[in-house]
């Protein structure tokens, strides 16, 4: 087997570690299947340190604008890179910075053709993976039928991808959830959700065209962001977003993606991106207080269709959104101005709910949006502005800066208009959309030296119109500091704290609810290490404290996890074993987890037990591999186990997943 295919394989600590990076902080169960496996495709086509663009390099998540810039910088004055040792010189460019790029980046020379003759290799690559839970759920019982779920079980993704070099792709997504119905009888078409594109990367004037499903990714994503996005982190850098621009759409969520065609035209400097797509969405209906028949009342995101209420929702009512982004690109600058309008088949209707008095209420949408960014020296800024034709603005810039090697800074402010949408937005935010929000945010991280660095930001926050639970305008604070040791590439420590202060209305029933504060406070180390060459431990304990008027809660885990991997070999797997004990909901913590190829999870640790999980993976012959995954908690005191459909009779609950994947090159 040759070391591309056994690279692509087999899962990589460096991308595993990056995605915990940026998972840990979202705190929900996102599909980071597409950025993993994309980054899992580079590391075998790696890029042309001498040939890489801008938008290419935003691919590597860990890079920033700035260190990005400074790269393609150091190459047009320079000339051509000779020796992968000149990273070494580029501002910014530290050594754990450098070992991070060096498995995504080569020279092209003659030392090296072979490698850049394999990013032309055309493969085929199929995945199946089969999970599910192993106790009887209540929803899978004969009942109530509105409340049963009307599938089995388990849960099923298959993905066939081909890549001809790194030019050409094509993907086919099919994926059941648990509870969701699989047959090709009665009306069913196998699968309860199909995801499909071709994409190709031109060398001259069409430089992108997707057909099928496809991302956008423009600007601060204040105005359009489709797939996956980034909030605040422990990495401050992380807090300029790098757009990528059209890109195939691989995910297996059934929301915020479009379905049409698009392409990038391009003449020199200058960029035009038109794009129309139209899908099915998931939505309820309600009888409309006009003459119109219906409107819709919601839209669901969730992509479940388990039940019949589910099902009766599912692609009920149309979405139609077309549009074009303009924009130029020079030595550091780039401008754009972007322009697309949503059209429903039905209006949406606000909810009577004071807190949503400013909800959006129409069939039509058009939004429009000017962004920027711009490299000078060692500084970068960025800004946007978009308009919500016929109602609110949301604005957001910031400046990032190089005060020396060892020190940089960020600061960034937003103001997003309560009356201010667009359905595809994914910009920095506190709350859980891009409206009803200003804030402040300012970050600083300092490489003390070649083994110690420090991190902080704080985040100043208010809310100038009601929201869930706050009955009031509301403000609050989120500072987060982090201090990490390496003394040698075996050893890894880190220190953590977040607090994090809101409002939210007082527990008293009363006829007017009065603002009261809530404050949570995280305490985290973590501590990795290599014992060997095939052996890595990695431990954590992590406390939380919350608190809300006269009520307090605590909660405490710690987990020990153990990574087999030997060189080469056959056979790797990892496993953890985590305590854990929280007093309720508030102060529950959450725990990233390795799982099988391309798939993650941050689940949430509540109530008191023990979880724990093994998963492995045997490579047979040159082109299949099998994973394993089984996964157990136990709670202390429980003799039941979720709610509703998905109620558990007892303290246990378990899972298991099997893949299989089948590499042709």
């Amino acid at each position: 087997m040759t070391s591309e295919v056994r690279a692509q394989t087999e899962s990589d600590p460096l991308i595993e570690n990056l995605l915990e990076t940026i998972a840990e902080n979202q705190q929900q169960d996102n599909d980071y299947a597409e950025l993993s496996e994309r980054l899992y495709f580079l590391k075998e086509h790696p890029y042309d340190l001498n040939t890489v663009n801008a938008e290419q390099l935003s691919e590597l998540v860990f890079l920033d604008p700035l260190q990005a810039d400074n790269l393609i910088k150091y190459r047009r004055e320079n000339g051509p890179f000779t020796d992968i040792q000149e990273l070494q010189l580029i501002d910014l460019f530290t050594w754990p910075l450098i070992e991070q790029l060096l498995p995504f980046v080569f020279i092209d020379k003659p030392a090296l053709l072979q490698k850049q003759a394999m990013s032309q290799v055309s493969r085929l690559d199929w995945m199946t993976t089969y999970g599910r839970v192993l106790e009887s759920q209540k929803g899978y019982e004969a009942g109530d039928s509105v409340r049963r779920y009307e599938g089995s079980s388990y849960r099923l993704v298959s993905r066939l991808r081909y890549h001809s070099g790194s030019r050409i792709s094509a993907g086919l997504t099919m994926e059941k959830d648990p509870g969701e119905r699989f047959s090709f009888r009665n009306g069913v078409n196998g699968f309860d959700f199909y995801s499909a594109n071709f994409f190709v990367r031109g060398r001259r004037m069409v430089r992108k065209l997707a057909i099928g499903d496809y991302s956008l990714q423009f600007g601060q994503g204040v105005a359009l962001w489709s797939g996956l996005g980034f909030g605040k982190g422990a990495s401050i850098s992380g807090i300029a977003k790098v757009q990528s621009g059209l890109k195939p759409y691989s995910s297996t969520n059934e929301s915020g993606f479009f379905r049409g065609v698009a392409a990038t035209i391009g003449l020199h400097h200058l960029e035009l991106t038109p794009f129309v797509s139209f899908n099915r969405i998931d939505a309820a209906l309600v009888p409309a207080d006009s003459l119109q028949s219906t409107a819709i009342s919601s839209i669901s995101a969730s992509g479940l269709h388990r039940t019949a209420s589910e099902l009766s929702r599912k692609g009920s009512e149309s979405q139609l959104v077309y549009g074009s982004v303009l924009q130029y690109e020079d030595k550091g600058l780039r401008i754009g101005a972007l322009f697309y309008q949503t059209r429903f088949s039905e209006p949406l209707q606000r909810s009577e709910t004071l807190y949503r008095r400013f909800d959006f209420a129409a069939s039509n949408l058009t939004n429009g949006s000017l962004y920027y960014n711009f490299t000078w020296k060692n500084t970068y800024s960025f800004a946007e502005l978009s308009h919500s034709f016929g109602t609110g603005l949301a604005m957001i810039g910031g400046l990032m800066g190089s005060l020396s090697k060892q020190v940089s800074a960020i600061v960034l402010y937003r103001n997003y208009h309560q009356d201010y949408y667009s359905f595809f937005s994914q910009s920095i935010a506190e709350g859980s959309g891009v409206s009803n929000e200003q804030g402040l945010y300012s970050g600083l991280h300092i490489r003390l030296n070649a083994r110690m660095e420090w991190s902080l930001y704080t985040d100043l926050f208010k809310f100038p119109w009601m929201r869930y639970r706050v009955d009031a305008p509301s403000l609050g604070r989120e500072i987060l500091t982090q201090a990490v040791w390496s003394p040698n590439k075996e050893t890894k420590l880190a220190l953590r704290f977040r607090s994090i202060i809101k409002q939210q209305n007082d527990n008293v029933e009363n006829a007017v609810n009065y603002l009261v504060s809530v404050e949570k406070e995280n305490y985290r180390i973590d501590l990795s290490y290599k014992i060997g060459r095939s052996w890595t431990l990695r431990n954590r304990a992590e406390m939380v404290r919350f608190e809300k008027d006269a009520e307090r809660q605590s909660g405490t885990m710690i987990y020990q996890d153990i990574i087999f991997k030997p060189l080469g070999a056959r056979f790797s797997g990892n496993c953890r074993m985590a305590l854990f004990s929280t007093d309720g909901f508030d102060s529950r913590l959450y725990a990233f987890e390795n799982d099988v190829l391309y798939s993650y999870a941050i689940p949430a640790y509540q109530d008191g037990g023990i979880r724990y999980y093994l998963n492995g993976r045997y490579r047979i012959g040159r082109a299949i591999d099998l994973w394993l995954r089984y996964a157990m908690t136990v709670y202390n005191d429980k003799d039941e186990i979720g709610s509703g459909p998905d109620l558990i009779s007892g303290r246990s609950k378990s899972d298991i997943k099997f893949q299989i994947r089948y590499l042709i090159k």
